[in-house]
Protein backbone atom coordinates (compact mmCIF):
# COMPACT_ATOMS: atom_id res chain seq x y z
CA UNK A 1 0.00 0.00 0.00
CA UNK A 2 1.32 3.43 -0.96
CA UNK A 3 2.17 5.70 1.95
CA UNK A 4 0.25 8.93 2.59
CA UNK A 5 2.49 12.00 2.30
CA UNK A 6 1.52 14.59 4.90
CA UNK A 7 2.63 18.22 5.07
CA UNK A 8 2.76 19.35 8.71
CA UNK A 9 2.62 23.14 8.59
CA UNK A 10 3.41 25.51 11.45
CA UNK A 11 4.58 29.13 11.68
CA UNK A 12 7.97 28.11 13.12
CA UNK A 13 9.43 25.63 15.61
CA UNK A 14 10.51 27.47 18.76
CA UNK A 15 10.47 25.74 22.13
CA UNK A 16 6.75 25.85 22.88
CA UNK A 17 3.77 23.68 23.71
CA UNK A 18 2.16 23.33 20.28
CA UNK A 19 5.57 22.77 18.72
CA UNK A 20 6.49 20.01 21.19
CA UNK A 21 3.09 18.43 20.58
CA UNK A 22 3.78 18.36 16.84
CA UNK A 23 7.13 16.63 17.43
CA UNK A 24 5.40 14.05 19.61
CA UNK A 25 2.91 13.34 16.82
CA UNK A 26 5.71 13.01 14.27
CA UNK A 27 7.63 10.66 16.54
CA UNK A 28 4.64 8.37 17.00
CA UNK A 29 3.16 8.24 13.49
CA UNK A 30 3.44 4.82 11.85
CA UNK A 31 6.22 5.17 9.22
CA UNK A 32 4.82 2.24 7.26
CA UNK A 33 1.63 4.23 6.58
CA UNK A 34 2.71 7.89 6.57
CA UNK A 35 5.56 10.00 5.26
CA UNK A 36 5.90 13.41 6.89
CA UNK A 37 7.27 16.69 5.59
CA UNK A 38 7.55 19.61 8.04
CA UNK A 39 7.28 23.21 6.85
CA UNK A 40 7.81 26.44 8.81
CA UNK A 41 6.33 29.56 7.23
CA UNK A 42 8.94 31.76 8.92
CA UNK A 43 12.38 30.53 10.00
CA UNK A 44 13.08 27.07 11.42
CA UNK A 45 13.25 27.60 15.19
CA UNK A 46 15.11 25.67 17.87
CA UNK A 47 13.16 22.40 17.57
CA UNK A 48 13.82 21.92 13.84
CA UNK A 49 16.97 19.93 14.56
CA UNK A 50 14.98 17.52 16.71
CA UNK A 51 12.61 16.86 13.81
CA UNK A 52 15.54 16.33 11.45
CA UNK A 53 17.08 13.90 13.92
CA UNK A 54 14.00 11.73 13.29
CA UNK A 55 14.93 11.69 9.61
CA UNK A 56 12.24 14.19 8.61
CA UNK A 57 12.77 17.03 6.13
CA UNK A 58 12.20 20.50 7.61
CA UNK A 59 11.60 23.25 5.07
CA UNK A 60 11.64 26.93 6.08
CA UNK A 61 9.98 29.39 3.70
CA UNK A 62 11.49 32.38 5.55
CA UNK A 63 8.36 34.38 4.77
CA UNK A 64 6.01 36.52 6.87
CA UNK A 65 9.07 37.92 8.66
CA UNK A 66 7.45 41.25 9.42
CA UNK A 67 4.21 39.74 10.65
CA UNK A 68 0.82 40.47 9.13
CA UNK A 69 -0.40 39.29 5.76
CA UNK A 70 2.11 38.01 3.21
CA UNK A 71 0.51 37.37 -0.19
CA UNK A 72 3.49 35.26 -1.33
CA UNK A 73 2.94 32.50 1.25
CA UNK A 74 0.04 30.74 -0.49
CA UNK A 75 1.80 30.48 -3.90
CA UNK A 76 4.94 29.17 -2.16
CA UNK A 77 2.93 26.55 -0.27
CA UNK A 78 1.10 25.46 -3.42
CA UNK A 79 4.43 24.90 -5.17
CA UNK A 80 5.76 23.01 -2.16
CA UNK A 81 2.68 20.77 -2.10
CA UNK A 82 3.15 19.93 -5.77
CA UNK A 83 6.91 19.41 -5.52
CA UNK A 84 6.56 17.16 -2.46
CA UNK A 85 3.56 15.26 -3.89
CA UNK A 86 1.52 15.98 -0.75
CA UNK A 87 -1.67 13.99 -0.15
CA UNK A 88 -2.85 15.71 3.05
CA UNK A 89 -2.10 18.94 4.93
CA UNK A 90 -2.17 19.19 8.74
CA UNK A 91 -1.83 22.77 10.02
CA UNK A 92 -1.12 24.12 13.52
CA UNK A 93 -1.76 27.60 14.99
CA UNK A 94 -3.46 30.58 13.40
CA UNK A 95 -1.24 31.63 10.48
CA UNK A 96 -0.50 28.08 9.38
CA UNK A 97 -4.22 27.27 9.67
CA UNK A 98 -4.97 30.26 7.43
CA UNK A 99 -2.33 30.00 4.71
CA UNK A 100 -2.15 26.20 4.74
CA UNK A 101 -5.86 25.73 4.21
CA UNK A 102 -5.99 28.39 1.51
CA UNK A 103 -3.20 26.65 -0.40
CA UNK A 104 -4.67 23.18 0.12
CA UNK A 105 -8.06 24.42 -1.09
CA UNK A 106 -6.55 25.77 -4.30
CA UNK A 107 -4.61 22.53 -4.84
CA UNK A 108 -7.61 20.33 -4.11
CA UNK A 109 -5.82 18.61 -1.21
CA UNK A 110 -7.66 17.63 2.00
CA UNK A 111 -6.70 19.59 5.11
CA UNK A 112 -6.95 19.13 8.86
CA UNK A 113 -6.45 22.17 11.11
CA UNK A 114 -5.52 22.08 14.80
CA UNK A 115 -6.51 24.87 17.21
CA UNK A 116 -4.51 24.84 20.45
CA UNK A 117 -5.63 27.96 22.33
CA UNK A 118 -8.83 29.64 23.38
CA UNK A 119 -9.52 33.11 21.99
CA UNK A 120 -8.15 35.96 24.06
CA UNK A 121 -9.62 38.67 21.82
CA UNK A 122 -12.43 38.15 19.38
CA UNK A 123 -11.66 39.48 15.90
CA UNK A 124 -14.75 39.34 13.72
CA UNK A 125 -12.83 38.96 10.46
CA UNK A 126 -10.89 35.96 11.78
CA UNK A 127 -14.11 34.24 12.79
CA UNK A 128 -15.60 34.85 9.36
CA UNK A 129 -12.47 33.48 7.67
CA UNK A 130 -12.43 30.42 9.94
CA UNK A 131 -16.09 29.74 9.17
CA UNK A 132 -15.47 30.07 5.42
CA UNK A 133 -12.36 27.87 5.43
CA UNK A 134 -14.09 25.23 7.53
CA UNK A 135 -16.32 24.35 4.58
CA UNK A 136 -13.34 22.82 2.77
CA UNK A 137 -11.52 21.54 5.86
CA UNK A 138 -11.96 17.85 6.64
CA UNK A 139 -12.01 18.49 10.40
CA UNK A 140 -10.75 21.07 12.90
CA UNK A 141 -9.27 19.50 16.03
CA UNK A 142 -9.72 21.28 19.37
CA UNK A 143 -7.04 20.93 22.06
CA UNK A 144 -9.48 21.19 24.98
CA UNK A 145 -13.17 21.50 25.83
CA UNK A 146 -12.88 25.30 26.01
CA UNK A 147 -11.23 25.46 22.59
CA UNK A 148 -14.03 23.29 21.21
CA UNK A 149 -16.58 25.68 22.74
CA UNK A 150 -14.89 28.66 21.03
CA UNK A 151 -15.00 26.92 17.66
CA UNK A 152 -18.68 26.01 18.02
CA UNK A 153 -20.01 29.16 19.70
CA UNK A 154 -17.68 31.94 18.51
CA UNK A 155 -16.70 30.72 15.04
CA UNK A 156 -20.11 29.00 14.80
CA UNK A 157 -18.72 25.93 13.09
CA UNK A 158 -20.96 22.90 12.59
CA UNK A 159 -20.41 20.13 15.14
CA UNK A 160 -19.61 17.71 12.34
CA UNK A 161 -16.47 19.71 11.56
CA UNK A 162 -15.00 19.80 15.09
CA UNK A 163 -13.23 16.94 16.84
CA UNK A 164 -11.92 17.32 20.37
CA UNK A 165 -8.43 15.83 20.68
CA UNK A 166 -7.02 17.00 24.02
CA UNK A 167 -3.45 18.26 23.93
CA UNK A 168 -1.24 15.38 25.03
CA UNK A 169 2.39 14.73 25.82
CA UNK A 170 5.20 12.39 24.87
CA UNK A 171 5.80 10.62 28.18
CA UNK A 172 9.37 9.74 27.21
CA UNK A 173 10.27 13.44 27.37
CA UNK A 174 9.88 13.56 31.16
CA UNK A 175 12.08 10.55 31.88
CA UNK A 176 15.51 11.19 33.41
CA UNK A 177 18.03 9.39 35.58
CA UNK A 178 19.25 12.65 37.15
CA UNK A 179 18.80 12.90 40.90
CA UNK A 180 16.92 15.73 42.60
CA UNK A 181 19.99 17.21 44.29
CA UNK A 182 21.96 17.21 41.04
CA UNK A 183 19.08 18.81 39.13
CA UNK A 184 18.70 21.55 41.73
CA UNK A 185 22.42 22.19 41.77
CA UNK A 186 22.34 22.65 37.99
CA UNK A 187 20.18 25.75 38.52
CA UNK A 188 22.17 27.03 41.49
CA UNK A 189 19.87 25.72 44.21
CA UNK A 190 20.75 23.73 47.32
CA UNK A 191 19.39 20.23 47.81
CA UNK A 192 17.37 21.47 50.81
CA UNK A 193 15.77 24.35 48.89
CA UNK A 194 12.05 24.14 48.07
CA UNK A 195 11.76 25.05 44.40
CA UNK A 196 8.54 26.43 42.94
CA UNK A 197 8.74 26.33 39.16
CA UNK A 198 6.93 27.07 35.95
CA UNK A 199 7.61 26.56 32.26
CA UNK A 200 6.27 28.91 29.60
CA UNK A 201 7.09 31.72 27.22
CA UNK A 202 7.75 35.07 28.87
CA UNK A 203 4.60 36.60 27.40
CA UNK A 204 1.46 38.17 28.86
CA UNK A 205 -0.54 34.95 28.37
CA UNK A 206 1.55 33.01 30.89
CA UNK A 207 0.82 35.33 33.85
CA UNK A 208 4.34 35.27 35.31
CA UNK A 209 3.87 38.67 36.96
CA UNK A 210 1.23 37.20 39.29
CA UNK A 211 3.49 34.29 40.22
CA UNK A 212 6.32 36.69 41.07
CA UNK A 213 3.98 38.67 43.32
CA UNK A 214 2.74 35.51 45.04
CA UNK A 215 6.29 34.26 45.52
CA UNK A 216 7.38 37.56 47.09
CA UNK A 217 4.69 37.05 49.75
CA UNK A 218 5.72 33.43 50.29
CA UNK A 219 9.29 34.54 50.97
CA UNK A 220 7.99 36.31 54.08
CA UNK A 221 7.14 32.95 55.70
CA UNK A 222 9.37 31.72 58.56
CA UNK A 223 10.90 29.16 56.17
CA UNK A 224 10.91 31.65 53.29
CA UNK A 225 14.69 31.62 52.85
CA UNK A 226 14.46 28.03 51.61
CA UNK A 227 11.95 28.92 48.90
CA UNK A 228 13.29 29.44 45.39
CA UNK A 229 11.59 30.24 42.07
CA UNK A 230 12.52 28.73 38.69
CA UNK A 231 10.95 30.39 35.61
CA UNK A 232 11.91 28.54 32.43
CA UNK A 233 11.17 30.20 29.10
CA UNK A 234 12.21 33.03 26.85
CA UNK A 235 10.14 35.86 25.40
CA UNK A 236 9.56 39.56 25.07
CA UNK A 237 8.73 40.10 28.74
CA UNK A 238 11.81 38.39 30.18
CA UNK A 239 13.73 41.64 30.91
CA UNK A 240 10.59 43.10 32.51
CA UNK A 241 10.11 40.02 34.69
CA UNK A 242 13.71 40.18 35.90
CA UNK A 243 13.22 43.85 36.74
CA UNK A 244 10.02 43.02 38.64
CA UNK A 245 11.85 40.36 40.64
CA UNK A 246 14.47 42.94 41.59
CA UNK A 247 11.81 45.49 42.57
CA UNK A 248 10.07 42.88 44.74
CA UNK A 249 13.34 42.06 46.48
CA UNK A 250 13.36 38.42 45.34
CA UNK A 251 15.89 38.51 42.49
CA UNK A 252 18.47 36.42 44.39
CA UNK A 253 15.87 33.71 44.99
CA UNK A 254 14.84 33.52 41.33
CA UNK A 255 16.41 31.72 38.37
CA UNK A 256 15.59 32.71 34.77
CA UNK A 257 17.49 30.20 32.58
CA UNK A 258 15.62 31.06 29.35
CA UNK A 259 14.36 28.36 26.98
CA UNK A 260 15.37 24.76 27.59
CA UNK A 261 14.60 22.16 24.93
CA UNK A 262 14.72 19.05 27.12
CA UNK A 263 12.72 19.63 30.26
CA UNK A 264 13.00 16.37 32.21
CA UNK A 265 15.82 17.75 34.38
CA UNK A 266 13.81 20.95 34.92
CA UNK A 267 10.88 19.02 36.36
CA UNK A 268 13.27 16.97 38.51
CA UNK A 269 14.58 20.20 40.09
CA UNK A 270 11.07 21.47 40.94
CA UNK A 271 9.11 20.63 44.11
CA UNK A 272 5.86 22.49 43.32
CA UNK A 273 4.70 23.43 39.82
CA UNK A 274 2.65 26.59 39.24
CA UNK A 275 0.77 27.47 36.06
CA UNK A 276 -0.39 31.11 36.40
CA UNK A 277 -1.65 31.47 32.80
CA UNK A 278 -4.31 34.05 31.95
CA UNK A 279 -5.63 32.00 29.03
CA UNK A 280 -4.70 28.61 27.53
CA UNK A 281 -5.93 25.76 25.41
CA UNK A 282 -4.51 22.96 27.52
CA UNK A 283 -1.02 23.54 28.92
CA UNK A 284 1.45 20.85 27.86
CA UNK A 285 3.92 22.06 30.49
CA UNK A 286 1.30 21.40 33.17
CA UNK A 287 0.70 17.89 31.79
CA UNK A 288 4.44 17.19 31.69
CA UNK A 289 4.84 18.41 35.27
CA UNK A 290 1.99 16.14 36.38
CA UNK A 291 3.51 13.20 34.50
CA UNK A 292 6.74 13.91 36.38
CA UNK A 293 4.91 13.45 39.69
CA UNK A 294 4.77 17.12 40.70
CA UNK A 295 1.97 18.73 42.72
CA UNK A 296 0.18 21.39 40.69
CA UNK A 297 -1.34 24.81 41.27
CA UNK A 298 -2.98 26.11 38.10
CA UNK A 299 -5.29 28.90 37.07
CA UNK A 300 -8.72 27.73 35.93
CA UNK A 301 -8.29 28.53 32.26
CA UNK A 302 -8.61 26.45 29.11
CA UNK A 303 -8.60 22.74 29.79
CA UNK A 304 -7.07 22.91 33.29
CA UNK A 305 -10.36 22.03 34.98
CA UNK A 306 -10.83 19.04 32.65
CA UNK A 307 -7.51 17.62 33.81
CA UNK A 308 -7.45 18.62 37.49
CA UNK A 309 -11.12 17.99 38.19
CA UNK A 310 -12.53 19.54 41.38
CA UNK A 311 -9.06 19.92 42.94
CA UNK A 312 -8.60 16.13 42.89
CA UNK A 313 -5.40 16.12 40.84
CA UNK A 314 -4.16 19.64 41.56
CA UNK A 315 -5.38 22.94 42.95
CA UNK A 316 -7.27 25.39 40.74
CA UNK A 317 -7.27 29.15 41.34
CA UNK A 318 -8.69 32.18 39.53
CA UNK A 319 -6.45 33.89 36.95
CA UNK A 320 -5.12 37.43 37.57
CA UNK A 321 -5.02 36.70 41.32
CA UNK A 322 -1.63 36.60 43.06
CA UNK A 323 -3.30 36.16 46.45
CA UNK A 324 -5.11 33.02 45.31
CA UNK A 325 -1.84 31.61 43.94
CA UNK A 326 -0.11 32.28 47.24
CA UNK A 327 -2.93 30.67 49.27
CA UNK A 328 -2.90 27.51 47.13
CA UNK A 329 0.89 27.19 47.28
CA UNK A 330 0.79 27.61 51.07
CA UNK A 331 -1.82 24.86 51.28
CA UNK A 332 0.50 22.45 49.48
CA UNK A 333 3.59 23.53 51.42
CA UNK A 334 1.80 23.02 54.74
CA UNK A 335 0.34 19.58 53.94
CA UNK A 336 3.18 17.53 52.40
CA UNK A 337 1.44 14.13 52.76
CA UNK A 338 -1.78 15.27 51.06
CA UNK A 339 0.33 17.09 48.51
CA UNK A 340 2.23 13.89 47.66
CA UNK A 341 -1.00 11.87 47.30
CA UNK A 342 -2.46 14.47 44.96
CA UNK A 343 0.73 14.48 42.89
CA UNK A 344 0.69 10.70 42.47
CA UNK A 345 -2.98 10.75 41.48
CA UNK A 346 -2.24 13.46 38.92
CA UNK A 347 0.65 11.45 37.50
CA UNK A 348 -1.56 8.40 37.04
CA UNK A 349 -4.25 10.50 35.36
CA UNK A 350 -1.91 11.97 32.77
CA UNK A 351 -0.28 8.62 32.01
CA UNK A 352 -3.72 7.09 31.47
CA UNK A 353 -5.51 9.84 29.54
CA UNK A 354 -3.06 12.34 28.03
CA UNK A 355 -0.42 10.34 26.21
CA UNK A 356 0.50 11.54 22.71
CA UNK A 357 0.57 7.88 21.63
CA UNK A 358 -3.22 7.65 21.95
CA UNK A 359 -3.65 11.08 20.36
CA UNK A 360 -1.56 10.05 17.36
CA UNK A 361 -3.65 6.92 16.87
CA UNK A 362 -6.78 9.07 16.71
CA UNK A 363 -5.09 11.44 14.27
CA UNK A 364 -4.01 8.53 12.09
CA UNK A 365 -7.67 7.48 11.79
CA UNK A 366 -8.58 11.02 10.73
CA UNK A 367 -5.73 11.06 8.20
CA UNK A 368 -6.97 7.81 6.66
CA UNK A 369 -10.59 8.98 6.59
CA UNK A 370 -9.63 12.27 4.92
CA UNK A 371 -7.54 10.65 2.20
CA UNK A 372 -10.10 7.88 1.60
CA UNK A 373 -12.85 10.46 1.10
CA UNK A 374 -10.57 12.42 -1.23
CA UNK A 375 -9.78 9.31 -3.29
CA UNK A 376 -13.47 8.42 -3.48
CA UNK A 377 -14.41 11.90 -4.71
CA UNK A 378 -11.70 11.77 -7.39
CA UNK A 379 -13.02 8.45 -8.68
CA UNK A 380 -16.50 9.90 -9.27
Amino acid sequence: MEKTRILHLITRLPIGGAERLLLGILRNLDPTQFESVVCCIQDRGELAEEAEAMGLPVIALNMMQRGGHDRLVVPALRKLMRDQRIDLVHTHLYHANLYGRLAARKEGIPAIASVHNTYKKRKWYRHLINRWLARDTFVITAGSEDVERDLLEVDRLPKSKVVRLPNSIDLSRVETTMGVAEAKQHFGFAATDIVIGTVGRAEEQKGHAFLLEAFAKLRQRPDGERLKLLLVGDGRLLPQLKESAANLGIAKACCFPGSIAHLAEVYRAIDLFAMPSLWEGLSLAMLEAMASGLPIVATEVGGAHDVLGDNRFGLLVSPHDAGALETALVKLLDAPDACARMAMAGKARVHADYSVTALTQQLARLYRAATERDHASRRK
